[in-house]
Formats: C-alpha cells, structure tokens, sequence
C-alpha cells in the first residue's frame, strides 16, 4: 500500500518545521532571511516546505527571545527568593568528578518560575527554570514550592536560567489534591512491591506507570545493554508499543475496531494521568495516539497524516524537543510502527496476533537502531530478538500490573496476588535480558552510518546489485583484521575515559591488567568492550583520586582477581562489592602471564614533597608506580607523581620505551624521567587545567611519538622485535578511524 502524494506533503512540511527549527539554532539564522528564498520559489512545490521550515525557525527564535529578555536575566549573579510550580520528576545528579574531587548527589527539577522577590522588591514572572537542590523531599510535578538561592546562566537551552538552591530553603506551599491521590496510588504500589521482592518485581511498576525508582543500578544497566530499558522509560516508543499490545489483546474478545480504540485510549489516559503528564509523558501519549489512529483505520495515509500533524503541533508547542533524544526516539519508532510493521506482520506465517508480536518491537527496534549507534557508538546486535522473546509477556505485566495499581488501595490483597502474577513475566525479562552479555554488538560511527543509509536510499537508482555488492565491500574492508580498532595483536590499549586515567596491558585470550579505572563507570565499560576484556586478573588503582577509581563499578560482572592500591583504604565506602585490596611497595616483583611487573613508588606510603599549583599533590606523589615488561618492551605506569616523586625514581627509569605521562599531561614534569623513551600516551579529556601543557608536548614530540586521548580517542598499541632486538611500534587509534566498523 503506497502512500497517497497529499501524506508525502504533510511529512514534508512536517519536516520542513523540524529543518527550519535546526537551521536557526545551527546558524543563528533569521526566519525573515527566507523571504528572498520564498520570492524564488513561489512558484514551485518547495514554497510551503521553506514557508514551514520559516515557521520552524520563527517559533525557536521567539522562544530563544523570551527566555533571553525575560526578567529573569535581570537577576542571574544575584541571591533571590522564587515561587512556582515543579514541571518535572526530580532526579538525583550523578556524582561528578571535578579534578580529583568527587561531588556530592543532588536533586534536580525543572520548575516554572512565577514569583520572584529580592531585599527590596517583588516581580511576577512565567519562564521556566533549571533547579539543583540539597534536599531528600519527594517533589511531585503540579507541586507549588518556594526556595531561595542562586540564580546563574545556564547552558540548557530550555531554561531561562539555573537556580542553585541554598541548603534547607526549600519549602511546599501546596499540592493539588488530585496529583496526591495519585501519588498515593504510586506508594503504595511501590511498597506493594518491595512485598513481592526482587529485581523482576521492581520491574512492574517501571513497566506500568514509568517508576523505575525501586531497580537497581545493576538492573538498569542491564536492562540497557539489553535494549530493553524502553519498557521501563517514559517515551513515544514504549506507550506506542503497549497501545499496540492493548490493541491487539482486546481484539481477540472485541471484534469491533472503534470499540478496541476506544478502550485502549481510555487506558492511554489513565497511563498518562498515573505516570504523571509532564510534557515528556504527554509527547508519548501522543505519539500512541497517532499510532492508534494509523491502526483504527487501516490505512497508512492516516497514520503519516496524523504523525505530521503531531509533529508541527509539538515543536511548535515546543521547538527545544527538536534537539532531544527522547523526542527523536518517539518519532522513530512511531514511524517504524506505521511504515514498517505491517509489512512485517504480512510476512509472518500463522496467527495475525503472532505476526503483531514480532512485527511491532522488531519495527521499532530497526527505526531507532540508527539513531541509537550514533548517540551511543554501539548496538548490540541481540536488541531485536530480546524483545522479541520478551514481546509476549509485555501485555501479560502491563495489564495484571495496570489492575493492581487500580485495586492497591481498595483491595489490597488482591492487588499483592495480581503482582504475583506479573512477577512471572517479569522474571522472564530479567532472565532474557541476561543473555545480552553473549550477544554481538556491532559498533561503528556517523559517517559510516550516512554512508550505508545513502547506499539504500539510492539502491532504486544504482540497481539493486550494484547497492548489495557495494554494501558488502563497505562491510567486508571495514570490518576486516586491518582496518577494525583495536586489531588482534594490540598490547597496549589507552582508554578514553576523559580526564582521568586508565591503561590496559593485554595478556592474551580476553585477560588484561588494568592501570586505574578513570571516573565514568560508562566509559571504562565501553573501553572494555572495545578491547574485548573479559577477564581481569590484577586491577591497580595508582591513588585515591575520583578520577582515577570512581569509573570502577564498570567493570561490571567481568571476572576480577586482585586489586592492588598505594595505601589503606576503606575502598568499600568508596566502590561498592569490590574485592579484597593489597598495598603494595617499592621493591615488590610480581609474574602474571606474559608480563612482569615492577613497583618502584611509593616506598613507605607516607612520602611528602612540597606542594604546587593545582591540587591534591600529596595524595598525587603517593601514587602506585610500576614497569611493566612484555614481550621485551618496558612500559612506566606513573599515575598522577609530580616533580618531587619524579626525581626520586630517575635511577630505577632504565631501557624505558613506553611511558604513561605523569597527572594527564601537567606542566610540572621533571623532563629527565622521559629520556629514552619512543612512546608516550596522555590520557586527558575536557578540563579547566591546562593539561596537557603544550610546551611539555612539543619536548615529547621532539623525543618521539605523542597519543593523547582527546584527540585521538582509545590508543591501541602493538610491536615486533627486529633482529637487533628492538620494538617496532605499530599504533591504531580509534578517534581517527571514523570508518571502523568492530564486532565484540
């Protein structure tokens, strides 16, 4: 069925909208600036597509404005008293790593400003706010509040400023009795569900009303790498695929099309009025809307009509949903549900119902998979058969799990036995989700991507043959021995982890050593996976800086032998289930696979040298220093020593030829530590430091040769001895291999 010309106009113009709204905000350009343009093409078909796409821009440029000229500005610098009502759940900041500082959680919400008040006067105003605030108060969206702090620019292009809120300033002035109601349907399904226990049991709630406050992280993380977390999140894609499922279910009792719409949006409404109508929950809802209708009356051209008009209406409403992933995702996977799924389905041998099972995670899966490899720079491979496999039990925990949240107060008993039930089906999605860990994940880049999606979309122009036969030569040469990062002989791998450290030496079948874990538990992950470390034997965390073990916890549930540290600890405190720890010394020599390893610093633990500029020096100067030696090749692991600690080890630094730069790159080097050595890595991300400093890489690059992680991403190294016994060094690195397609 193909789609009438009048659907391709109002995509286009739909989409026009989106352009002119990305356009203005890429280039600053001014919506009157298409008015020659328009005067070119008056008379041809793209006319209204530039006049939505001036639209678009003139919606973003009014809202930019309003947030810019707002009163509000008058007051960023300045400590104010503010009155209004949260427009969002609050959410608890990650801990951030700021040198070697690690901060402290806090709450998060956005909130729509409405009184502001100073020493000496009082003005109304209606802008929205970003809010960080030290406090352990439940905050329900609707809630009217008043706190007092300080109001400063932010970055966040949807906020008219930030609010850092002053500690036990935040006070409730009030809550509509509706939105308590409903929060007391949410507790007590909470608490209803700590009864039933488990991981599969915090489960039912995020599938049922988008609370996910009862999993764990781990069970987040692995709902993630499963790519199962949509089940469990608020967005278009989830509530599009549970309509889908109401749908279809209620067909198999109630022939009657207009009868199953009709029962399925009067559970969208009550979805949308438990889980909370923030403008992310609504967006969702219209998107299973705009599905509902494509479904209701069996025609495409419906369903892209009303996918149009949802979209103009949205960023119209809104244009800053433009640039967001939740909303790119929606209409993703509302899009695959229309175009594609019922090609799908058509295909699918017996029952309508088994094809709409297959047919809907496995359409919208696909659409958001490009997407998907781009923000994230993977894609596990297994995605769609997951959900697949746990497609058939979603409609089983959605709807004892939608009933019990309606008799948890009335019947309680009741509701306690109907989350039993859905515990089944979740527990069934806990185990499918373990077997991500064995499943392929293929990952790849941007221009890649563009260029395989331009392939498709010209195959019809090319020929088919010509398409497939280019296709599997992009394939084949991207994804061979040579070309793929990190390769299969590498033995050094620096890991982009940002500013921090961590460094892997490879022992072979999976095994490596790891050097410090950085400070993002997501990055050291990725750079496991990229290097394909399965194994563990010997963790060394060099100090007790954040940016050098809070990336830990990433190491996830791969196999880990010992951990080795530069002093006592109570590392518990600081990485939760982390195996027992060893200190080691100076003089201390240890055999693990191919590599020896050497500990020259620190030798009692207790070294002190003055202190310079920056901080943490004396913790920085106690670092676990090591040489390790593979294959002939002596590589010096120096953690964050500065100057003094440096002098201390000039007589231990012999026959070096690789060197880990001490502190990220630092100005403050004792330049004799580097003679000799041919290759030095840096491991340095975004700071406000100064690393690396740039008159220390001009005198390494003048003794051989400088990878630095922030431009050039994860640094795989490799060598072979000639006949005098000397290393040729052969490196890849990932930032530059824009064209890498890897499988792990």
């Amino acid at each position: 069925m193909r789609l009438h010309a009048k659907s391709y106009q109002s995509l286009a113009l739909a989409i026009g909208i989106w352009a002119g709204i990305a356009l203005a905000d890429l280039v600053a350009l001014k919506a009157l600036l298409l008015a020659p343009i328009l005067a070119i093409f008056r008379k041809r078909a793209v006319a209204p597509v530039l006049i939505a796409a001036m639209t678009g821009a003139s919606a973003l440029l009014i809202h930019l404005a309003a947030l810019d000229e707002g009163q509000l500005s008058n007051f960023v610098g300045s400590t104010v008293r503010i009155e209004g009502v949260v427009s969002s759940d609050s959410n608890k900041t990650r801990p951030r790593v700021i040198g070697s500082r690690l901060t402290v959680p806090r709450t998060t919400f956005l909130m729509r400003a409405e009184i502001i008040t100073t020493d000496d006067s009082q003005y109304l105003v209606r802008l929205p706010i970003r809010v960080i605030a030290e406090t352990e108060e439940l905050l329900i969206p609707g809630q009217r509040i008043q706190l007092s702090g300080m109001l400063i620019d932010s970055k966040e292009r949807k906020v008219a400023a930030l609010l850092i809120a002053q500690e036990g300033s935040l006070r409730s002035i009030g809550t509509p009795k509706s939105l308590k109601a409903l929060e007391q349907v949410r507790i007590a399904l909470r608490e209803a569900t700590l009864k039933v226990g488990g991981d599969s049991a915090a489960l039912v709630p995020g599938m049922v009303i988008g609370d996910t406050s009862l999993q764990s992280s781990a069970l987040s993380k692995r709902m993630l790498e499963a790519g199962l977390s949509h089940l469990t999140a608020v967005s278009g894609a989830n509530f599009a695929i549970v309509s889908a499922f109401l749908f279809a279910l209620t067909g198999f009792f109630i022939p009657n099309r207009k009868i199953q719409s009709a029962i399925t949006i009067l559970a969208l409404v009550i979805f949308v009025l438990l889980v909370r109508p923030t403008p992310s929950v609504l967006r969702a809802g219209v998107m299973a809307a705009v599905f509902l209708i494509a479904k209701l009356s069996g025609r495409r051209n419906a369903g892209a009509n009303s996918l149009a008009v949802a979209i103009a209406l949205l960023l119209l409403i809104n244009p800053f949903q433009a640039f967001e992933a939740g909303f790119i995702l929606s209409v993703l996977a509302t899009s695959g549900l229309i175009f594609f799924a019922p090609k799908i389905a058509a295909r699918v041998p017996g029952p309508k119902a088994v094809g709409e099972l297959i047919s809907i995670p496995t359409a919208a899966t696909l659409f958001c998979a490009p997407y998907l490899m781009v923000i994230s720079g993977g894609l596990n491979l297994g995605t769609v058969l997951l959900n697949i496999l746990v497609a058939p039990v979603v409609p089983f925990v959605t709807i004892f799990g939608f009933v019990a949240t309606l008799l948890v107060l009335p019947v309680a008993p009741l509701a306690r036995l109907l989350l039993e039930i859905a515990n089944l089906g979740t527990s069934w999605i806990i185990y499918i989700s373990s077997w991500s860990e064995s499943m392929p994940a293929l990952v790849t880049s941007a221009p890649v991507l563009l260029f395989l999606g331009t392939l498709l979309t010209l195959h019809k122009f090319l020929g088919r043959k010509v398409a497939i036969l280019s296709l599997l030569l992009v394939l084949t040469v991207s994804s061979s021995q040579r070309f793929i990062f990190p390769g299969s002989d590498w033995k050094v791998g620096q890991c982009d982890v940002g500013q921090g450290d961590a460094l892997l030496i490879n022992l072979g079948g999976g095994s490596s050593i790891l050097f410090d874990a950085g400070p993002d538990p997501r990055l050291l992950d990725r750079c496991l996976d990229q290097f394909q470390v399965k194994r563990l034997p010997l963790v060394v965390i060099s100090h007790i800086h954040a940016d050098h073990y809070q990336g830990f916890t990433g190491i996830g549930r791969r196999e880990v032998g010992q951990v080795w540290m530069n002093r006592e600890v109570d590392l518990f405190e600081l990485i939760p289930d982390v195996t027992p720890v060893q200190i080691v010394r100076s003089g201390q020599t240890f055999k693990i696979g191919a590599a020896t390893i050497e500990i020259i610093w620190p030798g009692t633990g207790l070294e002190s040298f003055a202190s310079i500029t920056g901080d943490g020096s004396t913790e920085n100067n106690r670092s676990v220093v090591a040489i390790v030696e593979i294959e002939q090749v002596r590589i010096l692991i120096t953690g964050d020593i500065e100057p003094g600690a440096q002098q201390q080890l000039l007589g231990e630094l012999n026959g070096i030829d690789v060197i880990k730069v001490p502190h990220h790159g630092s100005k403050h080097q004792e330049s004799r530590i580097f003679e000799g050595a041919s290759i030095f890595f840096v491991s340095v991300g975004r700071n406000s430091y100064g690393h690396p400093d740039n008159g220390l890489i001009s005198s390494l690059e003048s003794k051989g040769s400088v990878f630095r992680s922030d431009l050039d991403g994860a640094i795989a190294l490799s060598w072979q001895i000639d006949g005098s016994g000397r290393p040729i060094f052969s490196t890849r690195r990932l930032g530059k291999e824009w064209w890498r397609i890897s499988w792990h």
